[in-house]
C-alpha cells in the first residue's frame, strides 16, 4: 500500500514538474494564449467584410472570429496574471474585437485619423 502511494506521489510530482518545465521551454500557452502567425496563416486571404462583423458574437474563439474576418491588420497581446491573456485584432477602418482567455469579450469601432 505504501509503495503504491509513493508511486502515485512521484508521477504526480513529475507531471507537476513537466508542466513548469514546458512554461520554461517557452511554452507559456496558458488559458486563451494568442494565436502564433503561423497559426493565422490559413486566414491570409480571407477579405474584411463589415456584414461578417456583425455576426462576431461574445463567447467566439480566436479561430471562429478569423473565419468570419480573416487575419487582422493588427494585433496587440497582454499577459495577465496567472498566464491569461488579453488579445486585441484591429481590423480596416477601425473594427476592433477583443479577447480574454481566448474568447470574444467585446467589439467596437473606433475612429480612425484620415
Amino acid at each position: 500500500m505504501k509503495k503504491a502511494m509513493a508511486m502515485v506521489l512521484v508521477v504526480g510530482l513529475m507531471a507537476i514538474c513537466l508542466g513548469v518545465c514546458a512554461d520554461v521551454a517557452g511554452q507559456p500557452r496558458g488559458k486563451g494564449f494568442p494565436l502564433s502567425e503561423e497559426e493565422m496563416q490559413p486566414y491570409e486571404e480571407i477579405p474584411f467584410e463589415v456584414d461578417n462583423f456583425a455576426k462576431i458574437e461574445k463567447g467566439m474563439s480566436q479561430k471562429q472570429v478569423l473565419e468570419l474576418l480573416g487575419k487582422p491588420i493588427k494585433i496587440t497581446k497582454e499577459h495577465r496574471r496567472r498566464n491569461r491573456w488579453t488579445v486585441h485584432y484591429f481590423y480596416p477602418d477601425g473594427y476592433v474585437v477583443n479577447f480574454k482567455n481566448g474568447l470574444v469579450v467585446g467589439k467596437e469601432q473606433k475612429e480612425t485619423s484620415d
